[in-house]
Protein backbone atom coordinates (compact mmCIF):
# COMPACT_ATOMS: atom_id res chain seq x y z
CA UNK A 1 0.00 0.00 0.00
CA UNK A 2 1.69 3.22 -1.12
CA UNK A 3 2.01 6.50 0.71
CA UNK A 4 0.43 9.04 -1.61
CA UNK A 5 1.25 12.65 -2.40
CA UNK A 6 -0.69 15.24 -4.33
CA UNK A 7 1.22 18.27 -5.60
CA UNK A 8 -0.48 21.01 -7.63
CA UNK A 9 -2.98 18.73 -9.33
CA UNK A 10 -0.92 15.55 -9.65
CA UNK A 11 -1.09 12.36 -7.59
CA UNK A 12 2.24 10.56 -7.28
CA UNK A 13 4.18 8.30 -4.89
CA UNK A 14 5.32 10.23 -1.83
CA UNK A 15 9.02 9.64 -2.51
CA UNK A 16 8.73 11.40 -5.87
CA UNK A 17 6.95 14.50 -4.57
CA UNK A 18 8.95 17.76 -4.67
CA UNK A 19 8.44 21.51 -4.46
CA UNK A 20 10.65 24.29 -5.77
CA UNK A 21 13.44 25.92 -3.76
CA UNK A 22 11.85 29.36 -4.06
CA UNK A 23 8.53 28.23 -2.67
CA UNK A 24 7.59 30.73 0.05
CA UNK A 25 6.70 27.90 2.38
CA UNK A 26 10.36 26.85 2.34
CA UNK A 27 11.75 30.40 2.37
CA UNK A 28 9.40 32.10 4.86
CA UNK A 29 7.06 29.44 6.30
CA UNK A 30 4.46 31.46 4.38
CA UNK A 31 1.66 28.95 4.45
CA UNK A 32 -0.85 26.99 6.51
CA UNK A 33 -1.78 23.37 6.96
CA UNK A 34 -4.56 21.08 8.10
CA UNK A 35 -4.78 17.46 9.21
CA UNK A 36 -7.68 15.08 8.62
CA UNK A 37 -7.86 11.50 9.86
CA UNK A 38 -10.06 8.59 8.93
CA UNK A 39 -12.27 6.33 11.02
CA UNK A 40 -13.34 3.06 9.42
CA UNK A 41 -11.63 4.24 6.25
CA UNK A 42 -13.70 7.44 5.96
CA UNK A 43 -12.44 10.99 6.59
CA UNK A 44 -13.64 12.42 9.89
CA UNK A 45 -15.12 15.92 10.35
CA UNK A 46 -13.87 17.03 6.93
CA UNK A 47 -16.19 20.03 6.87
CA UNK A 48 -14.88 21.36 10.19
CA UNK A 49 -11.26 20.84 9.17
CA UNK A 50 -11.77 22.59 5.83
CA UNK A 51 -13.56 25.47 7.56
CA UNK A 52 -10.54 25.91 9.84
CA UNK A 53 -8.26 25.73 6.80
CA UNK A 54 -10.24 28.53 5.16
CA UNK A 55 -9.97 30.66 8.33
CA UNK A 56 -6.22 30.16 8.43
CA UNK A 57 -5.87 31.09 4.75
CA UNK A 58 -7.99 34.19 5.23
CA UNK A 59 -5.89 35.20 8.23
CA UNK A 60 -2.69 35.22 6.12
CA UNK A 61 -4.46 36.93 3.21
CA UNK A 62 -4.19 33.96 0.88
CA UNK A 63 -7.21 33.06 -1.24
CA UNK A 64 -8.33 29.47 -0.90
CA UNK A 65 -7.28 27.89 -4.21
CA UNK A 66 -9.98 25.20 -4.13
CA UNK A 67 -13.63 24.90 -3.23
CA UNK A 68 -14.83 22.71 -0.39
CA UNK A 69 -16.10 20.13 -2.87
CA UNK A 70 -12.75 20.11 -4.71
CA UNK A 71 -10.89 19.59 -1.44
CA UNK A 72 -13.21 16.77 -0.44
CA UNK A 73 -12.77 15.11 -3.83
CA UNK A 74 -8.96 15.24 -3.58
CA UNK A 75 -9.00 13.92 -0.01
CA UNK A 76 -11.34 11.06 -0.94
CA UNK A 77 -9.23 10.18 -3.97
CA UNK A 78 -6.02 10.17 -1.95
CA UNK A 79 -7.56 7.86 0.65
CA UNK A 80 -8.86 5.57 -2.11
CA UNK A 81 -5.47 5.39 -3.82
CA UNK A 82 -3.60 4.65 -0.61
CA UNK A 83 -5.90 1.78 0.41
CA UNK A 84 -4.84 2.11 4.06
CA UNK A 85 -7.30 0.77 6.61
CA UNK A 86 -6.85 4.06 8.47
CA UNK A 87 -5.00 7.10 7.16
CA UNK A 88 -3.79 10.55 8.15
CA UNK A 89 -4.23 13.20 5.47
CA UNK A 90 -1.97 16.25 5.64
CA UNK A 91 -2.87 19.36 3.61
CA UNK A 92 -0.50 22.28 3.08
CA UNK A 93 -0.99 25.46 1.08
CA UNK A 94 1.75 28.03 0.62
CA UNK A 95 1.79 31.35 -1.20
CA UNK A 96 3.74 29.69 -3.99
CA UNK A 97 7.03 30.44 -5.74
CA UNK A 98 8.49 33.91 -6.13
CA UNK A 99 11.89 35.63 -5.87
CA UNK A 100 12.84 35.82 -2.19
CA UNK A 101 11.42 39.05 -0.75
CA UNK A 102 9.32 39.82 2.31
CA UNK A 103 6.58 41.44 0.25
CA UNK A 104 3.65 39.26 -0.79
CA UNK A 105 3.87 38.56 -4.54
CA UNK A 106 0.81 39.54 -6.57
CA UNK A 107 0.96 36.86 -9.25
CA UNK A 108 2.29 33.75 -7.52
CA UNK A 109 0.21 30.60 -7.79
CA UNK A 110 -0.36 28.88 -4.43
CA UNK A 111 1.39 25.56 -3.92
CA UNK A 112 -1.00 22.80 -2.90
CA UNK A 113 0.42 19.70 -1.24
CA UNK A 114 -1.38 16.72 0.27
CA UNK A 115 0.11 13.54 1.70
CA UNK A 116 -1.69 10.38 2.77
CA UNK A 117 0.07 8.09 5.24
CA UNK A 118 -0.88 5.03 7.23
CA UNK A 119 -2.34 5.82 10.66
CA UNK A 120 -1.78 3.21 13.31
CA UNK A 121 -3.84 2.89 16.49
CA UNK A 122 -2.77 4.92 19.53
CA UNK A 123 -0.44 3.07 21.87
CA UNK A 124 -2.64 1.16 24.29
CA UNK A 125 -0.09 1.72 27.05
CA UNK A 126 -0.65 5.49 26.89
CA UNK A 127 -4.35 5.09 27.63
CA UNK A 128 -3.52 2.80 30.54
CA UNK A 129 -0.66 4.78 32.12
CA UNK A 130 -0.93 8.38 30.87
CA UNK A 131 2.01 10.50 29.81
CA UNK A 132 4.47 12.87 31.45
CA UNK A 133 4.47 16.50 30.35
CA UNK A 134 6.45 19.58 31.28
CA UNK A 135 5.46 23.23 31.14
CA UNK A 136 7.48 25.71 29.09
CA UNK A 137 7.30 29.51 28.76
CA UNK A 138 5.02 30.76 26.01
CA UNK A 139 7.48 31.92 23.35
CA UNK A 140 5.37 31.41 20.23
CA UNK A 141 3.91 34.19 18.10
CA UNK A 142 0.61 35.82 19.05
CA UNK A 143 -1.57 34.12 16.40
CA UNK A 144 -1.64 30.51 17.50
CA UNK A 145 -5.21 30.27 16.16
CA UNK A 146 -3.71 30.20 12.64
CA UNK A 147 -2.59 26.69 11.73
CA UNK A 148 0.70 28.01 10.41
CA UNK A 149 3.48 25.79 9.07
CA UNK A 150 5.94 27.86 11.18
CA UNK A 151 6.21 25.23 13.91
CA UNK A 152 9.77 25.75 15.15
CA UNK A 153 8.66 26.82 18.67
CA UNK A 154 6.67 23.59 19.02
CA UNK A 155 9.64 21.59 17.75
CA UNK A 156 11.91 23.21 20.36
CA UNK A 157 9.39 22.72 23.17
CA UNK A 158 8.85 19.07 22.22
CA UNK A 159 12.61 18.54 22.17
CA UNK A 160 12.87 20.14 25.62
CA UNK A 161 10.27 17.67 26.86
CA UNK A 162 12.19 14.74 25.43
CA UNK A 163 15.42 15.94 27.06
CA UNK A 164 13.56 16.12 30.37
CA UNK A 165 12.33 12.55 29.99
CA UNK A 166 8.75 13.65 29.27
CA UNK A 167 6.40 13.04 26.36
CA UNK A 168 5.17 16.55 25.59
CA UNK A 169 5.19 20.18 26.69
CA UNK A 170 2.45 22.65 27.59
CA UNK A 171 2.90 26.35 26.86
CA UNK A 172 2.23 28.64 29.82
CA UNK A 173 2.12 32.45 29.58
CA UNK A 174 4.05 34.87 31.78
CA UNK A 175 0.91 35.41 33.86
CA UNK A 176 0.54 31.67 34.51
CA UNK A 177 -2.15 31.10 31.89
CA UNK A 178 -2.19 27.60 30.43
CA UNK A 179 -2.57 27.67 26.64
CA UNK A 180 -2.03 24.35 24.83
CA UNK A 181 0.50 21.59 24.25
CA UNK A 182 2.87 21.38 21.29
CA UNK A 183 0.20 19.64 19.21
CA UNK A 184 -3.03 19.52 21.18
CA UNK A 185 -5.56 21.17 23.43
CA UNK A 186 -5.52 20.90 27.23
CA UNK A 187 -8.37 19.72 29.47
CA UNK A 188 -8.53 19.60 33.26
CA UNK A 189 -11.14 18.16 35.58
CA UNK A 190 -11.99 20.23 38.63
CA UNK A 191 -14.91 19.89 41.04
CA UNK A 192 -16.87 17.71 38.64
CA UNK A 193 -16.45 20.09 35.69
CA UNK A 194 -14.38 19.61 32.55
CA UNK A 195 -12.46 22.81 31.80
CA UNK A 196 -10.43 23.85 28.75
CA UNK A 197 -8.88 27.18 27.71
CA UNK A 198 -11.23 29.39 25.68
CA UNK A 199 -10.80 29.94 21.97
CA UNK A 200 -8.71 32.95 21.05
CA UNK A 201 -5.39 33.83 19.52
CA UNK A 202 -3.36 31.79 22.03
CA UNK A 203 -4.71 28.36 21.09
CA UNK A 204 -5.62 26.48 17.95
CA UNK A 205 -9.38 25.83 17.89
CA UNK A 206 -9.22 22.05 17.85
CA UNK A 207 -11.81 20.07 15.93
CA UNK A 208 -11.42 17.12 18.30
CA UNK A 209 -11.57 19.59 21.21
CA UNK A 210 -15.03 20.69 20.11
CA UNK A 211 -16.23 17.12 19.57
CA UNK A 212 -15.05 16.15 23.05
CA UNK A 213 -16.94 19.07 24.59
CA UNK A 214 -20.04 17.92 22.73
CA UNK A 215 -19.54 14.37 24.02
CA UNK A 216 -18.97 15.64 27.56
CA UNK A 217 -22.23 17.58 27.59
CA UNK A 218 -24.05 14.54 26.18
CA UNK A 219 -23.15 12.50 29.28
CA UNK A 220 -24.25 15.28 31.61
CA UNK A 221 -20.86 16.60 32.70
CA UNK A 222 -20.65 20.37 33.02
CA UNK A 223 -18.08 22.02 30.74
CA UNK A 224 -16.36 25.37 30.95
CA UNK A 225 -14.22 27.16 28.38
CA UNK A 226 -12.26 29.45 30.65
CA UNK A 227 -8.79 30.51 31.73
CA UNK A 228 -6.79 27.84 33.50
CA UNK A 229 -3.72 28.71 35.56
CA UNK A 230 -0.59 26.66 36.02
CA UNK A 231 -1.41 26.14 39.69
CA UNK A 232 -4.84 24.79 38.71
CA UNK A 233 -3.20 22.51 36.17
CA UNK A 234 -0.86 21.10 38.80
CA UNK A 235 -3.61 20.59 41.38
CA UNK A 236 -6.23 19.08 39.05
CA UNK A 237 -7.31 15.49 39.78
CA UNK A 238 -7.33 14.77 36.04
CA UNK A 239 -5.58 16.29 33.02
CA UNK A 240 -5.65 15.15 29.42
CA UNK A 241 -4.68 16.39 25.96
CA UNK A 242 -6.65 16.12 22.74
CA UNK A 243 -5.70 16.10 19.08
CA UNK A 244 -6.87 14.71 15.75
CA UNK A 245 -4.49 11.77 15.69
CA UNK A 246 -4.11 10.98 19.41
CA UNK A 247 -7.75 11.72 20.32
CA UNK A 248 -7.56 11.68 24.15
CA UNK A 249 -4.20 11.37 25.92
CA UNK A 250 -4.32 11.21 29.74
CA UNK A 251 -1.56 13.04 31.63
CA UNK A 252 0.02 11.30 34.61
CA UNK A 253 2.57 13.94 35.66
CA UNK A 254 3.21 17.63 35.01
CA UNK A 255 6.70 18.95 35.75
CA UNK A 256 7.31 15.77 37.72
CA UNK A 257 4.25 16.29 39.94
CA UNK A 258 1.75 13.45 40.01
CA UNK A 259 -1.72 14.29 38.72
CA UNK A 260 -4.42 12.70 40.88
CA UNK A 261 -3.33 9.16 41.64
CA UNK A 262 -0.90 9.19 38.72
CA UNK A 263 -3.19 7.13 36.49
CA UNK A 264 -5.77 8.02 33.82
CA UNK A 265 -8.95 9.16 35.52
CA UNK A 266 -12.59 8.15 35.14
CA UNK A 267 -13.76 11.38 33.49
CA UNK A 268 -11.32 11.16 30.57
CA UNK A 269 -12.29 7.51 30.04
CA UNK A 270 -16.01 8.32 30.16
CA UNK A 271 -15.63 11.26 27.78
CA UNK A 272 -13.59 9.24 25.31
CA UNK A 273 -16.10 6.39 25.39
CA UNK A 274 -18.92 8.84 24.58
CA UNK A 275 -16.80 10.46 21.86
CA UNK A 276 -16.24 7.04 20.29
CA UNK A 277 -19.94 6.19 20.57
CA UNK A 278 -21.05 9.44 18.96
CA UNK A 279 -18.43 9.90 16.26
CA UNK A 280 -16.49 6.70 15.60
CA UNK A 281 -18.88 3.77 15.99
CA UNK A 282 -22.01 5.43 14.66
Amino acid sequence: MPEIAYVNGEFLPLERATVRVEDRGFQFADGVYEVVRTYNGKPFATGEHLARLSRSLEAIELKNPLSVEQWKSIIDEGIRRSSFAEAIVYLQITRGCAPRHRGMPKDAEPTIVMTVRKLGPPAAKVRETGIAVITVPEFRWARCDIKSIALLPSVLAYQAAKKAGANDAIFVGDDGTVNESTAGNVFVVAQGRLRTPPKGTRILPGVTRDKLLEATRAVGIETAEERITKSELLSAPEVFLSSTTAEVTPVATVDGKQIGNGKPGPVSARVYEQFARMFIRK
